[in-house]
């Protein structure tokens, strides 16, 4: 049996590059009034986009968080400052964190969304902050699917 020796090969393994989507970010005045319609942006729409390898199931848009409602002490943990990207086409159920609009307000409002005996509740992640129920005035504009922050 003879066994002949490999030849070295010309080809190699190339990196393929990473696909990017733009998503403006908007404030959360902007984002409690979102409404589907906005999806092509239009010019001038938003002063800042962000890039994500992200492929929204419809019209996404980035926030930036505020305050340390979503600041839990273990597990899962969205300090103030993160970008949070907002897909307002993704599955919303129980256990994702969403972003809604409360009748009460005119800003929208970054929760976790929790189920309890059919009824849904707004929970933030700060055990200092009370659940604010979801009742049937209470809009779920999108999910949050990914979050960054800047250094």
């Amino acid at each position: 049996m003879v066994v002949e020796a490999a030849e070295p090969s010309n080809v190699k393994d190339v990196v393929q590059p990473e696909m990017l989507f733009r998503y403006p970010v908007i404030s959360w005045v902007s984002a409690g009034s979102w409404e589907e319609a906005v999806q092509p942006y239009p010019d001038g729409f938003s002063d800042r986009y962000e890039t994500s390898d992200y492929d929204s199931k419809g019209p996404a848009f980035w926030l930036e968080v505020k305050g340390d409602s979503m600041t839990a002490p273990a597990g899962v943990s969205v300090p103030e400052g993160m970008m949070i990207l907002v897909d307002t086409e993704a599955d919303v159920k129980p256990g994702k964190l969403v972003i809604a609009k409360l009748p009460a307000s005119n800003e929208a409002t970054f929760k976790k969304l929790v189920e309890d005996g059919g009824v849904r509740y707004l929970k933030p992640l700060n055990p200092a902050y009370k659940m604010v129920e979801c009742d049937e005035n209470c809009r779920i504009i999108g999910v949050a699917v990914q979050m960054s922050a800047r250094l």
